[in-house]
C-alpha cells in the first residue's frame, strides 16, 4: 500500500509542477506576446511618421520645383521683352519717345479709367449710360477687365523690370 501512496504522491507532485510549469510557460507567452504587440505598435507608429515625413519632403519639393519654374518663367518673359525692345531698331527719334512713353502713360491712364467707372458705379451714375437690365452684368465685366489691365500694366512695369541682384546666382 506504501508504494502506491508513493505512487500516487509521485504522481500527483509531478502534474502539480506540469500545471505549474505550463501556467509559468503561458504566462510566459502572454508577456512574450505582449512585448511583440508592442514593438510591432512601435514600428508601425515609426513607418507611420516615416511615410509622413516622406510626403511633406515631397510636397515641400514640388512646392520649390513651383516656385523655381515661376521665377525662370518670369526672366524669361522679361528676358524676352527686353530682346523685342532691342529688337525695334533705330528710327526716328520722336518714334522711339513716343514708344518709350507708353507704357508710363498707359498704366495710370488704366488706373484712371478704372476709378472714374468705378466711382461712377458707386454713386449711382451708370443708369445714364445703360439700361437696368445690362447695367449689373456690364459693369461688373468692365470693371474685373479694367482692373485686370491695369494692374497687369502695373505689375509689367514697376514689377518685373529689375534686372536680379548680382551675387544671387541668377542670370
Amino acid at each position: 500500500m506504501m508504494d502506491f501512496l508513493d505512487f500516487s504522491a509521485s504522481a500527483a507532485t509531478g502534474g502539480i509542477v506540469g500545471l505549474v510549469g505550463t501556467a509559468l510557460g503561458r504566462v510566459a507567452g502572454i508577456y512574450e506576446a505582449r512585448q511583440t504587440q508592442r514593438h510591432e505598435r512601435e514600428r508601425w507608429t515609426h513607418e507611420r511618421a516615416l511615410e509622413a515625413a516622406r510626403s511633406e519632403n515631397e510636397a515641400r519639393e514640388a512646392a520649390q520645383e513651383r516656385e523655381q519654374s515661376r521665377h525662370l518663367a518670369s526672366y524669361e518673359g522679361l528676358g524676352e521683352s527686353l530682346r523685342n525692345d532691342s529688337a525695334i531698331g533705330e528710327s526716328y527719334r520722336w518714334v522711339g519717345a513716343v514708344r518709350a512713353l507708353v507704357r508710363p502713360v498707359l498704366t495710370p491712364l488704366l488706373w484712371a479709367v478704372y476709378l472714374v467707372v468705378f466711382f461712377a458705379v458707386v454713386n449711382g451714375n451708370a443708369a445714364h449710360f445703360l439700361d437696368e437690365e445690362a447695367q449689373g452684368e456690364f459693369i461688373g465685366y468692365f470693371i474685373a477687365n479694367i482692373a485686370f489691365a491695369a494692374s497687369a500694366a502695373t505689375l509689367w512695369w514697376f514689377g518685373d523690370r529689375a534686372r536680379p541682384p548680382r551675387g544671387s546666382g541668377e542670370r
